[in-house]
């Protein structure tokens, strides 16, 4: 229903803080009946705090329920089985889902604030945008309270015949609210696009991820979705209480608790030393006192710890944790700092909303500045590697070549660089059968051999009988050989390590070098600790510094230290990756039964060439989408075609078309030191795209789709059932002409790379060929940002190669010093 129009009293921000906190309060209270793994992965707590007065809020409930609105339910005849009172078979799950006509009523009956879902968007939009961002939406939200601003953002779909011809957003007519959004979605201005783009990917998320009392979805059954993984549910007992430092032990040290009792920790701990307050003076004083030498400007207080270390890692992902194993067993005292939460297998739920609130970067909600390209990255201890599809390539050796002949980095023409991808091969455990194929695999592969295109078959860093869909939320069984099962775990086993979890680096530490030949010498590392009730942070004093926070994040820490390199955070490449779609009845004898997040999430590909020698095209891979992610990501043009849309969920498979992108970005940092990414697509990197999508289209209807679509925004749904040869070819044209434009389709990155690339001078590349940046002696990179290119294939396996050899360099230099 349409919110009332009536103007509400502006409220104190005290009443609004005490309406959040009774919120908190409640959610609080109904999470204590369902915790099952970790707390912040099983409990729906998302950031509730928002500054936007009623009337915005108004305004926000009445976008949410256009999104979402409460429609009256189709008739049920052509879902109705005479026999079981059950929906047809199309709808079943094989999980044991079974559907009846309430559950599709109820579905369509439920809108967004029924289901409470304008608070946690206010929430969510407020958590995840910059402030400058943030002004602007308020902005937005109050322009829409008016009937002036209302007109003037939604143009002529705001009036009326009658009077008042012009009206508040609350005010109009549903199928008016509809065609504003209708008309943002595809509006040639970009503006419009990203706006509409914020709120319909943060309401579908919410409203589809959002937990009751029981861990469980009002909105689950009547799509066919069973929740968590059952693997997880049945592991895991219901907790009363924290257990995921099990697996590392003492090894594992939260940096989030109160100062003093983190100093005990750290004065047990067997690979670094606690300074006293004056060896604290005398070293780290230099540095507080001059932001020019990498230091914070504020003076030494009684809350700040300083410790000692050989070396000292920024990130523990798929190359920090590989850095910190091969010089922890080379014998040198090692100390991991990672701005995440570290969980063990048994604190892994697979409940969406709380995993990517925890797991992810800005609740999973990262992006350009734009808007226009998502960017899907971690941060919990173990980087992507916990949150990874599990797929494992060599580097290919036309991209080795290349990074010699164009980069002249010899590094991946030598000996070493193969012994390294043979070492991370092994200790991946990379299995390169798998034993039963998923739903949206076995489609790739009937479509591709249909049409005689490449099929192949992936390796991965798990078992071959590994038939698990929720790998985007880590993996409860440990089978998974992500960094903390393997690569961290041998660090530990050393007794050399120690990793810190929620301790965010803030910046390296570095003073002139008067005997050297670089300006500058790394001395260590300033990071920000405590619960956030008192200003704290620990300095690191360390002989060597290795930043692995990803190509995303690596990059603002450099430049936030004072490394003035041209290239730091130049030539960011992406692997642009658009979906597409096809609805599969379950009750065809051509595919087992099954949905769509069932089963190994990429067991098979398929190569994309142009048609020419270049070995810049695409991959075709089946990515797991989640409901709330698949309702963030599929088109939307309206309430009731949304909710269509998600009747078909379980069993709608999707196919990604990932792009090895000739074209770059950057990643900045702006006025407040916070990170920036820009990226536009390159006109050659789009041609590979759109090629990889008609190639990926065909492919879903050679397989047996009833009905295919894209990401476009226009939302296009073909029905291939009845269609002539001709109507096909006409709707794969019309996709062409549409391409890949900038907020008129979704574009995903999982993969961020090269962002402070390797290379032979300072000219053309950020640090050197053994991961040493050129301008502070001591400082080193170890992570994905360090490749020339983009190798155009999964790149984990590249990633900890690197790494290893890297690794292998730290240890170089600390011999020839000591």
């Amino acid at each position: 229903m349409t919110s009332s129009c009536n103007g509400l009293e502006h409220d104190s921000s005290s009443e609004r803080q005490q309406q959040q906190q009774q919120q908190h309060s409640r959610l609080s209270e109904e999470s204590k009946q369902f915790r099952t793994g970790h707390p912040s992965l099983s409990t729906w707590n998302p950031p509730l705090h928002h500054n936007f007065s009623p009337k915005q809020m108004q305004v926000l409930t009445c976008l949410c329920d256009t999104l979402v609105p409460s429609i009256q339910p189709p008739p049920p005849l052509h879902l109705l089985d005479d026999e079981t009172n059950h929906c047809s078979s199309s709808f079943k799950s094989s999980l044991g889902i079974q559907r009846n006509v309430q559950d599709v009523n109820d579905f369509y009956k439920l809108s967004a604030s029924d289901a409470g879902i304008p608070a946690v968007v206010a929430g969510a939009i407020t958590e995840v945008l910059k402030p400058n961002l943030l002004r602007v939406i308020s902005i937005i939200l109050w322009l829409l309270s008016t009937a002036i601003g209302c007109f003037l953002l939604g143009g002529w779909a705001t009036v009326s015949r009658t009077f008042p011809y012009i009206q508040s957003y609350p005010c109009l007519g549903r199928e008016q609210q509809e065609r504003v959004l209708q008309g943002w979605s595809c509006s040639s201005i970009r503006e419009f696009c990203a706006i509409f783009k914020l709120f319909k990917s943060v309401t579908l998320w919410a409203y589809y991820s959002k937990l009751d009392p029981n861990g469980n979805n009002p909105t689950w059954k009547a799509i066919g979705y069973c929740g968590p993984d059952p693997q997880a549910t049945s592991a895991n007992p219901l907790h009363s209480k924290r257990e995921s430092h099990k697996h590392f032990g003492e090894h594992v040290i939260d940096a989030k608790q109160p100062s003093e009792h983190l100093k005990k920790c750290l004065a047990n701990a067997q690979c670094c030393s606690v300074m006293t307050d004056n060896s604290m003076e005398e070293i780290f004083t230099p540095f507080v006192s001059s932001k020019a030498v990498g230091g914070g400007g504020d003076p030494l207080n009684k809350n700040d710890i300083g410790i000692q270390c050989d070396v000292v890692v920024i990130g523990s992902g798929p190359g920090g944790g590989v850095v910190a194993a091969v010089l922890a067993q080379k014998g040198y005292k090692v100390v991991v700092l990672d701005k995440g939460e570290y969980y063990a297998p048994d604190d892994i739920s697979t409940r969406e909303g709380p995993s990517m609130i925890s797991l992810y970067e800005k609740l999973g909600a990262l992006t350009t500045e734009d808007g226009g390209l998502s960017l899907a990255a971690a941060k919990t201890v173990g980087g992507g590697s916990c949150v990874n599809w599990s797929v494992c390539f060599k580097t290919p050796e036309h991209v080795r070549n290349e990074w010699v002949r164009e980069f002249g980095l010899q590094l991946f023409a030598s000996e070493a660089y193969e012994q390294a991808m043979e070492v991370v091969w092994k200790r991946l455990s990379v299995q390169e059968v798998t034993n039963k194929h998923s739903l949206q695999n076995s489609v790739l592969q009937k479509g591709c051999r249909k049409l005689g295109f490449h099929i192949g078959e992936l390796a991965r860093n798990a078992s071959p009988d590994h038939y698990c869909g929720w790998c985007s939320y880590g993996c409860p069984t440990g089978d998974k050989q992500s960094t903390p099962e393997t690569w961290l775990l041998d660090a530990v086993k050393t007794s050399n390590t120690l990793i810190l979890s929620n301790c965010k680096a803030e910046q390296i530490l570095h003073c002139p070098n008067l005997t050297g030949k670089k300006p500058s010498k790394a001395q260590g590392v300033m990071a920000s600790i405590g619960d956030g009730k008192a200003t704290a942070r620990l300095f690191i004093k360390a002989n060597a510094t290795v930043v692995a926070c990803g190509s995303l994040m690596t990059p603002p820490l450099l430049l936030n230290s004072g490394l003035e390199n041209c290239n730091i955070g130049k030539h960011l490449r992406l692997h642009p990756a658009q979906s597409v779609w096809g609805i599969f009845p379950e009750d065809s004898e051509d595919f087992p039964d099954g949905t769509c997040y069932e089963g190994g999430i990429m067991t098979a590909y398929s190569r994309v060439t142009r048609g020419n020698s270049s070995n810049y095209g695409a991959l075709l891979e089946t990515p797991c989408f989640h409901p709330a992610v698949f309702a963030a990501f599929v088109p939307w043009c309206s309430g009731k075609d949304a909710k269509e849309r998600m009747l078909h969920y379980s069993r709608t498979v999707h196919i990604a078309v990932v792009t090895r992108d000739k074209g770059s970005g950057k990643v900045g940092v702006d006025r407040n030191q916070h990170p920036t990414f820009e990226y536009s697509l390159l006109a050659y990197d789009e041609d590979s795209m759109m090629t990889g999508v008609d190639q990926a289209l065909r492919v879903l209807v050679a397989a047996g789709a009833i009905e295919i679509g894209t990401h476009q925004f226009d939302g296009e749904r073909f029905k291939v059932q009845g269609a002539s040869t001709a109507e096909l070819k006409a709707y794969l044209a019309r996709v062409q002409e549409r391409g890949a434009k900038k907020l008129q389709v979704t574009i995903l990155s999982a993969h961020q790379l090269g962002s402070c690339r390797m290379g032979v001078d300072p000219e053309s590349s950020a640090v050197d060929s053994c991961g040493e940046t050129w301008e502070v002696e001591g400082l080193f990179v170890g992570d994905g940002s360090l490749m020339p290119t983009a190798p155009g294939v999964n790149p984990m396996v590249t990633i900890q190669s690197i790494a290893y050899c890297v690794a292998n360099s730290v240890a170089e230099s600390l011999e020839w010093k000591q």
